[in-house]
């Protein structure tokens, strides 16, 4: 169609979406402001008659969160907890509202405590299990992960965690993908793992990736992602044709789609129509200031075309990005050669 040692963390709501949310899910924006005020008027005023209210307390930690007002959802989380730190949502919040912000031994107790103390319940465990894959302890997390599907056999998020953990840990690609396939099985429009087996395929220049991709483009047809590692697919495999289909639609949901640009020029580079490849080069740049590859790419396409002026402006803009860039030098030497040999 693209810790503690510590990764990027994945969206902290993966696994605690609120009911009511679904309220304003096919909102315009605007409605989906005006909905998210009324939700937090009505907390607001149970919370004044009721300033203890765990359930309310944590109803607006959670609205919080949803809106990224981060610091407000970490003080109403310990609120809740504060009241009745046995609360299984006071815990589970807790833990949400320290994940964001990558306090991960906050979360990581307060996930511990939630699972020990509601033994049968898997939501928390969920959340332990991708902390302890997001910070590099997969062990710690495989555990947890078959504590969960000891309890929920066919839970698609906890074969989903075990198959990164799988690939993360054991760098084994193919049982990976067997863990994924299984969470897709049980849950056939689950995103996340939809994307992560067509990029796993997409890597093995699997043809399986386009048909892993397309499912998920039904599910975010706006989303130019999703056509950008399409036209990556298409790309490493030389399929110049579809990869140009691919990464024009990501252009068309995004013209500030500044690879999907590059990609496009390198393709008709490869094509020799160095027109369309300075075309494409020049949009990279202007989806994208800093980009010292697209004028390294468009200075060379210039140098074919003979405009070896030209080419020196582009070469000199890519070492002033990045000097120690080879290619630059080496292709400005070539053109200021040139350059001189006409003076002479």
């Amino acid at each position: 169609m693209k810790k503690l040692k510590t990764k990027s963390l994945r969206s902290f709501l993966t696994f605690s979406i609120l009911a009511v949310a679904a309220v304003a899910c096919s909102q315009a924006p605007e409605q989906e402001g005006a909905v998210e005020d009324a939700r937090l008027d009505s907390l607001n005023a149970v919370l004044k008659e009721e300033p203890e209210n765990v359930s309310a307390l944590v109803a607006r930690a959670d609205l919080y969160l949803e809106t990224k007002n981060f610091p407000y959802a970490k003080m109403d989380a310990m609120a809740a907890f504060t009241v009745d730190s046995t609360n299984h949502d006071a815990l589970r919040v807790l833990g949400d509202a320290h994940y964001v912000s990558n306090e991960t031994r906050i979360s990581r107790d307060a996930w511990q405590r939630c699972a020990q103390l509601f033994p049968k319940e898997v939501e928390c465990r969920l959340k332990l299990a991708e902390l302890y894959q997001v910070v590099m302890e997969y062990e710690k997390s495989i555990k947890v992960v078959d504590e969960v599907l000891a309890l929920a056999p066919n839970n698609a998020t906890a074969y989903y965690i075990k198959g990164i953990n799988i690939r993360d840990h054991k760098l084994d690609t193919n049982v990976a993908l067997a863990y994924i396939q299984k969470a897709i099985d049980l849950d056939p429009k689950y995103e996340e793992a939809l994307d992560m087996a067509g990029v796993l395929h997409s890597a093995m220049n699997s043809p399986l990736a386009v048909s892993y991709f397309e499912r998920l483009a039904e599910l975010r047809p706006n989303d130019f992602n999703v056509y950008y590692k399409v036209g990556m697919y298409h790309l490493n495999t030389r399929n110049w044709n579809s990869a140009i289909e691919a990464f024009t639609q990501a252009t068309q949901l995004n013209p500030k789609d500044a690879e999907s640009y590059y990609n496009l020029g390198f393709i008709h580079l490869e094509l020799q129509m160095y027109r369309e490849a300075r075309q494409y080069f020049t949009q990279s740049i202007e989806a994208r200031a800093v980009n010292y590859r697209a004028h390294y790419a468009r200075a060379f396409v210039i140098e074919r075309l003979g405009d070896l002026k030209a080419a020196e402006a582009d070469y000199l803009k890519a070492l002033e990005y990045n000097p120690s860039h080879a290619p630059s030098q080496e292709g400005l030497g070539r053109v200021r050669a040139g350059l001189a040999s006409f003076k002479n």
